[in-house]
């Protein structure tokens, strides 16, 4: 089967605004969550996220075009030239329609979405910004870093909830695999806004959730109570093996399995069932041709819900068994927030923690549940050398994703 390796990485995220910043931040441990000040709070239960800050897109983008362009699409394209630079990759060298874009997102440019909505309701059709339109649909994001990077390969946008940016890169994988395209820019991001803030609040899965208690990130801890939001974007550039070395490339890590299942927890539930999470292990290292004795370190999906950090739990101890407790694992949720497409952020810190030799920290680990007996690596990051990482990502309502990225 054909090698689909990754050579480049793009980013920008509360954590870091490029790729050298947030590894500092990864190895250093530093947390981006603090107070929002993007938008007013004060009528809300939870006040706090890791918001994108000092962004400044002008600075690879034509001001004008931005003018056009919702936040997660700008996030998402200037990351795409990072990872694209990174790569050494451009349509000069490969022919543009060969080179494939492939983003995952829950909700596109909501800022731009409220808006557009806002000033029909208010003024009417003719008060409305006709340029606003194309940045109301959830595949802007792909399609404009598709026209500004002049890619015209095949152009695709999921929305998955939270594996939304993973289910991306495994069909991008795909689509190498099939001939369909020689490169893919895959990836996913998202952006927050009041609107969106003011749902997940409504719903009370937001920390301090339904019971109370202190707001703030806490996975796998009895002060688990809720998530808390970030934004941001992250990107990989994925070609075969055989274009990668033809080119002279770089290959940080090659992408040996992947899989996606899902079960019926409910709408809006991870439910309590670890079986589904367990196939998409047994399916993705069964693609990877690796053992699961050969697994260095799990990149958690845990992100302090009640539900989420038990479920994974259960299916990590389930599929290992008692070799469980010898794996490393740790979760950057605590860093960066969580939010449906912060996955390629998510696969960005796996790729950077392989080629740097480190694993990232679990913070705020003061108090684990009594269940929980697995080596989070708290509170700092480990040196570590990684061959093979397993990293794992779970939606509300059940889908789950699964991906095995190798040295």
């Amino acid at each position: 089967m054909q090698k689909i390796v990754i050579t480049g990485i793009g980013t920008a995220n509360a954590l870091g605004l490029d790729v050298p910043s947030f590894l500092e931040g990864l190895q250093s441990g530093r947390s981006a969550i603090g107070p929002i000040s993007g938008f007013y709070t004060s009528l809300f239960r939870s006040r706090l996220g890791a918001e994108v800050r000092g962004f400044e897109p002008s600075r690879f983008i034509d001001p004008m075009k931005l003018r056009r362009m919702d936040r997660l699409s700008q996030m998402v394209l200037v990351s795409s030239i990072e990872a694209m630079k990174d790569a050494g990759l451009s349509a000069d060298i490969l022919p543009p329609e060969r080179i494939g874009v492939v983003i995952g997102n829950g909700y596109g440019g909501t800022s731009c979405t409220e808006e557009f909505f806002e000033g029909l309701l208010m003024r009417g059709p003719s008060g409305v910004n006709p340029m606003l339109f194309p940045t109301t649909v959830p595949n802007s994001a792909a399609s404009i870093t598709s026209i500004e990077l002049n890619l015209k390969g095949p152009n695709c946008t999921f929305c998955q909830k939270d594996i939304s940016a993973e289910e991306a890169v495994i069909y991008a994988t795909e689509l190498i695999r099939k001939g369909a395209a020689d490169a893919v820019i895959a990836g996913g991001g998202e952006e927050l806004n009041d609107v969106i803030y003011h749902a997940f609040d409504s719903l009370r899965v937001l920390s301090p959730g339904r019971n109370g208690g202190c707001e703030g990130s806490f996975p796998f801890g009895r002060m688990r109570n809720g998530r808390v939001l970030g934004e941001g974007a992250g990107v990989l550039v994925l070609e075969s093996l055989k274009s990668a070395e033809k080119r002279g490339a770089r290959v940080y890590a090659e992408v040996a399995g992947g899989a996606i299942l899902s079960g019926r927890p409910g709408i809006s539930s991870y439910g309590k069932n670890p079986v589904p999470m367990v196939r998409a292990m047994e399916a993705a290292l069964a693609k990877s041709g690796i053992s699961r004795n050969s697994v260095d370190y799990i990149s958690s999906s845990a992100n302090s819900t009640p539900d989420l950090d038990e479920l994974e739990v259960m299916a990590i101890k389930k599929f290992f068994g008692q070799s469980a407790s010898d794996i490393p694992l740790s979760t950057i949720k605590p860093m960066t927030g969580d939010f449906d497409g912060m996955g390629g952020v998510r696969m960005i810190a796996s790729v950077l923690a392989m080629d740097n030799s480190f694993i990232p920290p679990t913070l705020n680990q003061h108090d684990p549940e009594q269940w929980f007996d697995l080596d989070c690596v708290p509170d700092k990051s480990r040196d570590a050398r990684l061959n093979n990482i397993m990293h794992l990502a779970v939606g509300n309502g059940g889908s789950c994703a699964c991906l095995i990225f190798k040295k």
